[in-house]
């Protein structure tokens, strides 16, 4: 009893030597201020009245103390204080009291382990000790909420130290109580140092009770079966949502979420979980707190109108990936798809429900690509090959169009189409497939030709919606570029099936030459920079290609037709341009 009375006194007499602390800082700032006259520099002093003028004038006395007080902090220059880190400054706030409390803690131990070595407190009394020491300090901390914040989180922190490390003691040493017990005795306290931090909203002992909760099946070292472990993180985190909503405290949920993954990656990651019931439990217990993290931060958005940040993009990802690594690991390979399908729908419809509500783009994006990322591996898993390409370009389409029906804005619709680049990587083994030596039309050509499809008819969409951009090379221009592209190797394969040969690249240059003019002269006569450009790099492209490469293999007849032919075909092209009037020589005849 005599050690937990110096125990408390320690504590008492630390609060009153801290305060006693804070005032002498306190006057020696206000002696450095009145020391310190250096001049802030070119000061504009007929904007107002000093301090002591003003005094003056209203027929104020001030005593020369208070006026040497107030003209040093008119006239002085204060410097900006330097950056510190969150660990020094969290330190220099009363650090005598947080090295008080570390200091208690090992004294603590120390004091404990020698009582126990000499037999001075039976395994009954130490335990006893311990717990009652650490229910003091916490009450005392407990008392200090709400009147010094800095002195009841160390209180709080000190006391659920002591009775933790007490109660730890009398499972694994005395095996007072069984495993399962500890775990229990660990979470109340946990749960009232969150609720005492709720109450004063004391942010950070909140952190700290929920990391209690959180670590507490660790320090138990109880061998729960799978289906007690998530049913206690499920436990943890709807106290996690409950705190998080009642005090709109976000940086909760990230701890709850972060806990659960941490538990699950062992699983995720290849491990075995003893399933003592069945494995679906623990499931659905898994999407039960996904769903629930889920939608009460959707609805905490919505709720205070908030904007989407960094820790709602980590929401998301930890969220997908336990769902995710979960499906994989239990659900049927057969039903795979369909479930994380069901999953996809659920990220879609609750960015949709985000927008619609606060128009907030950015969890729009994330939850979308969310949902793109689960459609996506809900077709690989069904699909491959070709049907995969083609069926994730398809997709890949629809969702483009889809956001600017949801939206309504173009430019929404135009970054997802930066999806198509998985597909468009997809086909480049098209262009090298051995098919085409045996015929046109097979996979790899549908492959070819719906790319080529698809692309021209998203420029098309995004070119009858485009916005007033300055920008000459627009979303549209680029879909047409690529689908013109998929064309002409359509083109090229194709006459190397058909006919073979030199005739075959013959027969595709003259194809591209005649397009390169077609396009480029159309930019000229309708002021079209686009077009020009289009059309001059493919000729350039027809004439490199047929110089560095094709004019080597060719045969001489073949070699000088190709040649004679493109050449007429560049030179009538000149004269045209000749006679086509540039729009200023116009106005001026």
């Amino acid at each position: 009893m005599t050690n937990i009375v110096v125990i408390v006194l320690m504590i008492f007499l630390l609060t009153k030597f801290s305060k006693l602390k804070k005032e002498i800082k306190d006057i020696k700032s206000e002696l450095a201020l009145l020391k310190d006259n250096r001049p802030q520099g070119a000061v504009n002093t007929m904007a107002e009245p000093s301090y002591t003028e003003s005094a003056l004038m209203s027929g104020q006395t001030l005593n020369p103390v208070e006026m040497s007080w107030k003209q040093s902090t008119n006239n002085t220059a204060r410097p900006e204080p330097e950056e510190e880190s969150a660990f020094v400054s969290w330190f220099k706030e009363n650090p005598l009291l947080k090295i008080g409390v570390l200091m208690i803690i090992i004294g603590f131990g120390w004091f404990v382990s020698y009582a126990f070595s000499h037999d001075w407190i039976g395994p009954v009394g130490r335990i006893t000790l311990g717990v009652l020491a650490g229910v003091l300090v916490t009450l005392y901390g407990t008392f200090k909420l709400g009147k010094n914040e800095t002195q009841a989180n160390a209180l709080m922190v000190l006391g659920s130290a002591l009775m933790i490390v007490t109660l730890i003691a009398g499972s694994y040493l005395y095996h007072f109580y069984p495993p399962f017990l500890l775990l229990l005795m660990v979470f109340i306290i946990s749960l009232y140092v969150s609720l005492s931090a709720m109450a004063h909203s004391y942010k950070k002992l909140a952190v700290y009770g929920l990391l209690i909760s959180l670590i507490a099946p660790i320090i138990s070292s109880a061998k729960l079966a799978s289906e007690v472990l998530y049913i206690y993180l499920a436990i943890v985190s709807v106290t996690t949502i409950w705190i998080s909503v009642a005090k709109k405290w976000t940086e909760v949920i990230l701890v709850g979420i972060t806990g659960v993954l941490i538990y699950s990656m062992p699983y995720i990651l290849g491990g075995n979980i003893d399933f003592a019931v069945s494995k679906y439990v623990v499931l659905f217990i898994v999407y039960g707190i996904s769903l629930l993290y889920l939608w009460m931060n959707i609805w905490g958005l919505v709720q205070n109108k908030l904007k989407a940040d960094a820790q709602d993009v980590y929401l998301a990802i930890v969220n997908t990936l336990i769902i995710l690594g979960f499906t994989v690991r239990i659900v049927p390979t057969v039903y795979q798809s369909l479930v994380i399908a069901g999953w996809m729908l659920v990220y879609a419809i609750s960015g949709f429900f985000v927008f619609e509500k606060t128009k907030n783009e950015k969890l729009f994006y994330i939850h979308s690509l969310i949902s793109i990322l689960l459609l996506a591996i809900a077709t690989s898993i069904e699909l491959s090959g070709e049907t995969l390409v083609i069926a994730l370009a398809i997709e890949a389409a629809i969702i483009s169009v889809a956001s600017f029906v949801v939206t309504n804005k173009i430019k929404i619709a135009e970054s997802f189409s930066v999806l198509l680049a998985v597909p468009l990587i997809m086909s480049m083994e098209s262009f090298y497939s051995s098919k085409w030596g045996i015929g046109v039309f097979h996979s790899d050509f549908a492959v070819l030709a719906i790319m080529a499809l698809i692309l021209a008819l998203l420029g098309f969409f995004y070119k009858i919606n485009k916005d007033d951009g300055e920008s000459e090379v627009r979303p549209h221009h680029i879909m047409f570029i690529l689908s013109t592209a998929f064309f002409y190797s359509i083109i090229w394969l194709s006459m190397k099936s058909i006919i073979g040969g030199d005739t075959a690249v013959f027969v595709s240059l003259f194809i591209y030459t005649v397009i390169g003019l077609t396009c480029h002269f159309y930019g000229i006569f309708n002021q079209n920079s686009v077009f020009k450009k289009y059309g001059m790099a493919l000729l350039i492209l027809v004439v490199a290609r047929l110089v560095f490469v094709d004019v080597w293999n060719m045969e001489l007849v073949v070699r000088v037709i190709t040649f004679i032919v493109l050449g007429i075909m560049f030179m009538s092209s000149a004269f045209i341009s000749k006679s086509q009037k540039h729009p200023n020589d116009i106005i001026q005849n």
